[in-house]
């Protein structure tokens, strides 16, 4: 367990090795929220849920050629890649 200290302007370091082990970056945005005696924070998702509904017919659409599984697969690895590579910069 480590000790921070609160600064005049209400700031709290969040010692490097819990940033690095929870893949914390500059931005991320926490929930504030007391629990008994605690004050606990939490990092919202990078994402927003999505349900089943919300993403229903996304790669579908009348007129629009379809793809091959390899190339959705070149697609998407390709997306995904952009972004961890963004959030770890």
């Amino acid at each position: 367990m480590e000790t921070v200290k609160l600064s005049t302007k209400g700031q709290l370091v969040i010692p490097n090795e819990i940033r690095k082990a929870h893949h914390l970056t500059v931005g991320t945005e926490f929930v504030v929220s007391f629990v008994g005696d605690e004050i606990r924070l939490a990092p919202l998702p990078m994402f927003p849920r999505t349900s089943v509904a919300d993403t229903a017919g996304l790669l579908a659409k009348r007129g629009k050629k379809k793809s091959s599984a390899e190339k959705t697969r070149t697609s998407i690895s390709k997306i995904l890649q952009a972004r961890d590579a963004a959030t770890r910069s």
